[in-house]
């Protein structure tokens, strides 16, 4: 059986900074993640009321790796695994209807009948249909895997009048003839060479989200009459995400803050490295990139206390997977608004749903290849040749969740101040996706998605529809 490289969603990735691909042998072999360095310091220290960063700390290798992983692990190593799995995706191998529906599934795009993996055969074409080619071709905007971009640039560098004719800034990056050959000459894209990556570098320059909160300026105010209690909403603006979620405004207790200043940190508010202690640091995390233009994922949204849920929310709460900041219709005015419940003890239950997208800038990756590699020990043969694999891939978003809770503000003695109970928004990191439409693992109106193509692949939605190769060199090691 013909190796076949897994692009299943639900690989098992080791939160190390190694991973591995996996074909339908089941044998692995891992490669080594190497992360970039992070000249601002990531150790947070409690001081003043609040954490700040500990400047007299130098970050390690192993820092960085867990702050791109953030508190829950392994984002960035199943980041980078998809990325490979996508980039060294080959049709031919497909040699089942089962991963057939597999790979088209994940590949898809918005137009009929066109796949993002960019090969030809995914249409089901042969060479000699050139017309059907062709006009394949003239319909591919973006390119998710090696194979597809060669074969895409060996179809346009054949002056193919129909590719040509495409506008430049609708046309998937074009590799030069020395290149095409060069890798022609690696064997890259035979099936016994799929598992050649022995390391990754990532060279993008890392972003921190500070994940700032955005704190209500007052508690909801409720008038009475005979009915019900009718409070009023409150709003939350993008002016107002600009308090730290430990502070003396906030998630604050005096007691502790005492603690951390007899004990120097060994007790009460520790140090932690950012995006790993959910219980000081909620909402930071460390991004494998920059947010395209600053975007943030900060939103305006109103909070409204509430006797019950209204059905207007119930409905909104069963679409978790709606992208709030999406591009809304005219005739969609009405405002995000977030609703909770406050029992007789005090007991809030909050309903915020959906998800903000944010773009990020480009990735650029660095990977050695060897074209010979043992797949029982994952050592290089002799006389097997390593290659150099320089590549920017652009269509990476950050999905956040929106997190409604309200402030916990106690005294020495353990005692609520006015401050406790006050209601405000945050946004926690999730997960990266090669899709712009909507959130993993729901459909396009926020409902969880349940369609499987296969009952060995994890419900997913559309997963590398919007990944573009944007730039790629390949040369000898």
């Amino acid at each position: 059986m013909k190796k076949l490289l897994s692009i299943i969603t639900a690989l098992t990735v080791a939160a190390s900074a190694t991973s591995s691909l996996v074909s339908c042998k089941v044998i692995t072999n891992e490669f080594k993640i190497e992360v970039p360095e992070y000249e601002q310091s990531l150790k947070y220290e409690f001081k003043d009321g609040q954490y700040k960063p500990k400047e007299s700390y130098k970050n390690t290798e192993a820092d960085v790796k867990k702050a791109l992983d953030g508190a829950t692990g392994t984002f960035a190593s199943s980041l980078v695994t998809d990325m490979i799995n996508s980039l060294f995706f080959n049709a031919n191998l497909s040699v089942t209807e089962n991963s057939k529906d597999i790979w088209q599934y994940l590949f898809r795009t918005d137009k009929e009948g066109i796949y993002a993996d960019g090969q030809y055969r995914t249409a089901g074409f042969k060479k000699s249909q050139n017309e059907e080619i062709d006009k394949y071709y003239s319909e591919i905007t973006n390119i998710t895997s090696l194979l597809g971009l060669m074969q895409y640039s060996e179809w346009t560098n054949s002056n193919s009048n129909e590719v040509q004719s495409l506008d430049e800034s609708g046309k998937p990056f074009v590799l030069g003839k020395e290149t095409i050959d060069l890798i022609n000459e690696s064997n890259m894209f035979e099936s016994s060479n799929n598992q050649g990556i022995t390391n990754v570098k990532i060279n993008s320059t890392p972003k921190l989200y500070k994940g700032n909160i955005g704190l209500a300026s007052k508690t909801n105010n409720g008038s009475s009459d005979a009915k019900e209690t009718v409070y009023e909403p409150i709003d939350i603006t993008k002016a107002d995400y600009n308090f730290k979620y430990i502070s003396t405004d906030t998630n604050y207790n005096e007691k502790t803050a005492k603690e951390t200043e007899d004990s120097k940190g060994t007790k009460g508010y520790v140090d932690y490295i950012s995006g790993t202690n959910l219980s000081a640091d909620f909402f930071s995390q460390l991004l494998i990139s920059s947010p395209e233009a600053d975007s943030t994922p900060e939103l305006d949204i109103q909070v409204q206390r509430v006797e019950k849920q209204s059905e207007t929310s119930k409905e909104n709460f069963k679409k978790q997977g709606l992208v709030l900041n999406s591009e809304k219709s005219e005739k969609d005015t009405d405002p995000i608004v977030f609703e909770y419940t406050q029992d007789e003890k005090g007991n809030r239950t909050s309903y915020a749903y959906g998800y903000s997208l944010i773009p990020l800038a480009p990735v650029n990756l660095e990977l050695t290849y060897n074209n010979n590699r043992d797949l029982k020990t994952g050592e290089p043969k002799p006389g097997s040749q390593n290659y150099k694999i320089n590549l920017t891939i652009d269509g990476l978003s950050a999905a956040f969740k929106p997190v409604l809770s309200f402030t916990s503000n106690l005294d020495l003695e353990g005692k609520k101040t006015d401050k406790d109970g006050i209601p405000y928004v945050g946004w926690r990191f999730m997960n990266y996706q090669f899709n712009s439409k909507n959130i993993i693992g729901y459909d396009e109106k926020g409902i969880q998605f349940t369609e499987k193509p296969s009952k060995k692949m994890t419900a997913t939605n559309k997963k590398f529809n919007d990944f573009n190769i944007t730039d790629l060199t390949f040369e000898k090691a």
